[in-house]
């Protein structure tokens, strides 16, 4: 109960504790020129004394702020490039008319949508660049400004009280090029504002595109079960007149003038993943050198060892495009499509092993059905082209589906793999999509070929990749715990199959997941849906004079769940020697120092922001702070003191876990420092709860601290007919023929006095602490084996008794 206790005001501990250190550094010194936040800021003049050192300072201040409002490079490179960029946007809302008077399918609306997309997120960046710079400029104004007046003042006191000619030039020109400086501030503000201005309009018209496309997705014409084209047999064979205005754009030749430009404008993007591939190959490495270096034989190793070590390039490449594919979002269609491409082929070595041999060939025909697909963005087809297009691609499905499942019920009573399982459950539905299609066809929904088809081939396409995803993110997880407890000497391999198993079922859940949102997104509902969605969380509740909102409530959890994620992530890592810090042999107890100081900086920052998120004004716990420290003042001193205590073991490590201590007549081995009490498990098999005062406060005996060796002594009497030389040299020979005793120091055989009965040795010896009483036990044994063998007598106390008659006793015997 108490630890559940404290465990609910632990965070607000934190968070006072880390508030506490921070404003504690905050607390610089500064210069006089400052304004003061507890009144208004009013410039003031400064005292004569000081003007000459704060002269010095502000013409230091004054070369900082030159180089601050210099002209920013890529502010420079957007202003000369918009102009070009102007008339190519205006070039592509011409075509997009052409575009939209063609009555495209949904696939080409997406295509476009897609680049208009591009230009949003360059005109976005644009923007957001340059209102970063007009803010650090008004912050720099608002300081150049406060500075100007205070030397303004201070010039003018200068000339009343006939301060010498050659300091007041220097205010004078102080105040001149301070003034001079806001002017340039200004000037050029007006001009980023103007270009900003010119940026938003364009931004604009490009949101109106975007939103009319997506307004044309939602349109009657676009429904499933719309009669988009007559009959098949009623197909007009005519060539469209629109074809060459519209397709201009929609080439290879003209994707690639894009993808060329894409990179030229996005180019810090393109550096940065080149070092994240970088990562990702040293990653990889990493994990591979884990194998390598403790190779361990387990069944569950295997599957993670041959795709880490066996196929290390490939994993790594696979990696590298699946990160590049999240990475580059709206990225021209060729860029994309070679993306996809490039992960499709790179998972197939990942998954192929994996698959049963009846359908290892079908990686092959999802190739085929990916590149079937990205055909019809290249390819502008008449309309009885693309249908008879359509009619095609789903007898590829019908047939590759008969190929490989016939016959379907011997198939599903085949040793089959979870994943080929439930690829056999689904072939029914498969079927019945690519009828769906040939019938749709034939009759002129389109709209239902299309989707459809889609989901027969898209979806198989996205099927293998994620089940890539899911087996080499297994692999990962089992190739980092085999690397974090292999290094370990000793450790539990039921906690270590535990925590395998769980996290195996979060990577199961997460994959699940991320499968559903993504095959949403190829059929067009994750949009709708996210509409939907985003509607509800939106909706504001209000309770007295706070008001939130579900998606705020989610944030402020997920805020809180992922803080205390990533501290226990922390604490598997790092917390032992033998963990994450091992490479910068810090001393025993300091990588767990480093963990908890990293655990509560990252739980009291992670709080701040998840209250942030609700929209409390943190500004309105400054009361309640001062009730919670009077509350800790009173009531709980015990519980601060014990926290206190807490750190002062951490960072001071009198003990640490694994130590052998004894305290209060307790002795047992330290399992847990926590912030309130430590762990100590008796060798009885009890594991006693210590508050942490307790270990400070009182006499502690740690005897594993230094180092893990004790001393043995045994104390043992022979006759006094035994020869005192003899028995030292063999008492010495007993301890170093025990193979458990330390050699340095070496054994010593001691006389220690003559007793009533007996002389009396002593036998010292090393040995660990671990095996100190097996080890006297072991030595003892052999002592007295020894003894017994040359005849050597070891005494008892012995005591003779003479009973002497008493008087009373002697009178009575007379009588008698």
């Amino acid at each position: 109960m108490t630890r559940n206790y404290f465990s609910f005001f632990k965070p607000f501990f934190t968070i006072l504790f880390v508030f506490g250190f921070v404003f504690g550094f905050s607390q610089n010194k500064e210069p006089i020129i400052t304004k003061d936040s507890t009144k208004t800021n009013v410039p003031t003049k400064i005292h004569v004394v000081d003007v000459i050192d704060q002269l010095e300072l502000t013409t230091n201040d004054i070369k900082e702020i030159n180089k601050k409002i210099a002209p920013d490079p890529s502010i420079s490179k957007i202003d000369s490039l918009f102009p070009s960029y102007q008339k190519q946007l205006n070039i592509k809302l011409r075509n997009s008319e052409y575009f939209i008077s063609a009555n495209p399918n949904r696939q080409k609306i997406n295509n476009l949508l897609n680049k208009w997309y591009i230009s949003r997120d360059y005109l976005k960046d644009s923007e957001n660049t340059i209102n970063d710079v007009i803010l650090k400029n008004s912050k720099v104004l608002i300081d150049v400004s406060f500075k100007e007046k205070v030397w303004q003042l201070t010039y003018e006191n200068a000339i009343e009280k006939d301060v010498p000619r050659e300091i007041t030039d220097r205010l004078n020109k102080v105040t001149n090029d301070l003034h001079d400086i806001k002017l340039l501030i200004v000037k050029r503000n007006n001009d980023y504002l103007l270009l900003e201005s010119k940026i938003n309009i364009q931004l604009t018209s490009v949101n109106n595109q975007i939103q009319r496309l997506q307004g044309m997705k939602s349109s009657q014409v676009y429904d499933l079960l719309y009669l988009r084209h007559p009959p098949i047999w009623k197909t007009s064979f005519k060539k469209s007149n629109t074809k060459n205005t519209i397709t201009e754009g929609d080439t290879i030749p003209g994707d690639f003038k894009s993808t060329v430009e894409f990179f030229k404008t996005f180019e810090n993007k393109i550096y940065l993943f080149f070092i994240i591939a970088v990562c990702i190959f040293l990653f990889f490495r990493y994990l591979k050198n884990g194998f390598e270096l403790h190779d361990i034989k387990n069944e569950n190793l295997d599957i993670s060892k041959d795709i880490i070590s066996k196929k290390y390039v490939i994993t790594s490449l696979f990696a590298c495009f699946l990160i590049a594919k999240l990475y580059f979002i709206n990225a021209p269609i060729l860029f994309d499509n070679i993306l996809v491409i490039g992960t499709l082929i790179t998972s197939l070595p990942i998954a192929y092993n994996s698959l049963n041999k009846k359908f290892q060939n079908i990686v092959y025909v999802i190739i085929l059905f990916n590149i079937l697909e990205m055909l019809k963005t290249y390819v502008w087809f008449e309309t009885y082209q693309y249908r008879f297009y359509l009619l095609f691609e789903a007898f590829i499905v019908i047939a590759s589906l008969y190929y490989f499942t016939h016959p379907y019920f011997q198939t599903r009573k085949l040793n089959l793999s979870k994943f080929s399982v439930f690829i056999i459950k689904l072939t029914p539905i498969i079927y019945f999509l690519a009828i769906v299609s040939i019938v749709s066809n034939i009759l002129g929904y389109t709209n239902l070929t299309d989707i459809t088809l889609k989901i027969c081939t898209q979806g198989s396409v996205l099927s293998i990749m994620f089940y890539a995803i899911l087996l080499a993110s297994k692999a990962i997880l089992i190739a980092m715990m085999h690397r974090h407890y292999a290094r370990k000497p000793v450790y539990s391999f039921q906690k270590r199959e535990a925590i395998e198993k769980k996290l195996i079922k979060v990577i199961h859940f997460v994959v699940l997941i991320l499968w559903v949102l993504f095959f949403l997104n190829i059929i067009d509902q994750l949009n709708p849906l996210t509409n939907l969605i985003d509607g509800a969380l939106s909706e504001s509740y209000t309770f007295g004079t706070i008001t939130l909102t579900i998606a705020s409530l989610l944030s402020f959890l997920s805020i809180i769940i992922i803080s205390f994620l990533i501290t226990s992530f922390i604490s598997f890592i790092f917390d032992d020697g033998q963990g994450g810090l091992k490479f910068l042999n810090l001393p025993k107890g300091v990588p767990a120092a480093i963990s908890l100081v990293i655990r509560y900086i990252i739980i009291a920052f992670g709080i701040v922001f998840a209250l942030s998120s609700l929209g409390i004004d943190l500004g309105k716990f400054n009361l309640m702070a001062g009730a919670l420290g009077l509350g800790i003042g009173f009531g709980l001193q015990n519980v601060i003191s014990n926290f206190v205590a807490g750190l002062i073991l951490v960072f001071e490590r009198p003990i640490l876990p694994g130590d052998t201590v004894e305290v209060n007549n307790l002795m047992g081995i330290v399992k847990k420092i926590g912030v309130r009490s430590s762990k100590v498990s008796t060798f009885d098999g009890a594991d006693v709860i210590v508050p942490n005062t307790n270990l400070i406060s009182n006499d502690l005996i740690n005897w594993t601290l230094s180092d893990n060796i004790k001393r043995v002594e045994i104390l043992i009497g022979t006759s006094y007919d035994s020869d005192p030389n003899q028995i030292l040299e063999l008492l010495t020979e007993c301890a170093n023929s025990y193979i458990n005793v330390i050699k340095e120091p070496i054994p010593v055989a001691l006389f220690s006095d003559f007793g009533d009965s007996s002389l009396n040795f002593k036998l010292r010896f090393w040995v660990h602490f671990e095996i100190g009483l097996q080890a006297k036990s072991d030595v003892s044994i052999a002592i007295y084996n020894k003894f017994k063998e040359l005849g050597i007598e070891i005494p008892f106390p012995q005591q003779d008794v003479h009973i002497k008659d008493l008087p009373e006793r002697k009178k009575d015997i007379d009588l008698q």
